[in-house]
């Protein structure tokens, strides 16, 4: 019996075909990174007074690219077509380039270019060793809830401590709990964190307000204080709790990493290819009994 594949089916195999083809994968992150360069060319404005025009239809010929593209996944799924939102990956970026659609002159021209700029993050949706970065991010979370609470305790202990103990020698710094949220925040980067605690040791009129002389209304020396408060917040901050974010982070990523081996979550890509490899045999098992 002689088996023909309908029209219908010959154009869901063609889409699969392409959607799950090597080139086709390359094509797209190489659109991506070129429309990554291409938004950083319209930061500059010489470029943009000279060939503002062009670029922008280079732009528009990126999203009738990107459009193609959810097109094509859309015809891959054959007669069921809603099943490309089953991928969260698909659905962020049919938002992102539904996003691209608004036009540049409406009302919400700031969120347009905001969603301009995350076109960028549809290269993590194209590279599959980034999809299992993010999602080990996500499988963070319920870890580094607990880490950002107590994370939340160490900053306002010392945060009230320090406005206790250092804002009439150092109101810029600590005259206020929002002030000493900032200043700890600083030194919990390690940046500039000794000059800050030399402003404790020395007192502000001999150290740090030379600019504003005005503000130094109460200086006072608390060598011990100061060496005791700062040490204490960063070897507890910086060595102990942000250590357990960075372990939580780990942990997430080597969870996502044994799902990707074991096959429980395969990718979309991976779907299609392997839909389109079924279809392949099919149509050639139909050509053997025709023949």
């Amino acid at each position: 019996m002689t088996h023909q594949l309908n029209i219908h089916d010959k154009v869901t195999c063609w889409a699969k075909s392409i959607v799950s083809a090597l080139w086709f994968q390359r094509l797209t992150v190489g659109v991506i990174l070129f429309s990554a360069f291409l938004l950083g060319f319209e930061t500059n404005r010489d470029l943009m007074a000279v060939h503002g025009a062009t670029l922008k239809l280079i732009d528009r010929g990126v999203v009738v690219f990107f459009v193609i593209e959810i097109i094509l996944k859309f015809v891959a799924q054959g007669k069921t077509p809603l099943k490309y939102f089953s991928d969260t990956w698909n659905t962020l970026d049919f938002i992102i380039v539904a996003g691209c659609l608004i036009p540049s002159g409406s009302n919400a021209l700031a969120i347009f270019r905001m969603i301009r700029v995350l076109r960028i993050f549809r290269l993590v949706t194209a590279l599959p060793k980034l999809q299992i970065i993010i999602s080990a991010l996500f499988k963070s979370i319920p870890s580094m809830g607990y880490v950002v609470v107590l994370l939340g305790m160490h900053f306002y202990m010392f945060g009230v401590l320090g406005s206790f103990l250092f804002s009439n020698n150092d109101p810029i710094h600590f005259g206020s709990l929002g002030k000493s949220f900032l200043t700890l925040f600083q030194v919990l980067t390690l940046e500039g964190w000794v000059d800050v605690m030399r402003i404790q040791i020395y007192g502000c009129a001999d150290f740090g307000y030379e600019s504003f002389p005005d503000l130094c209304t109460a200086s006072q020396r608390q060598p011990f204080a100061a060496a005791l408060f700062f040490i204490s917040f960063i070897i507890i901050g910086t060595m102990f709790i942000l250590n357990l974010l960075i372990g939580a982070v780990v942990n997430g990523m080597s969870e996502s990493q044994r799902e990707v081996e074991s096959g429980q979550t395969p990718s979309a890509d991976q779907s299609l290819a392997l839909t389109a490899l079924t279809a392949e045999i099919r149509r050639l098992r139909e050509k053997i009994e025709s023949s």
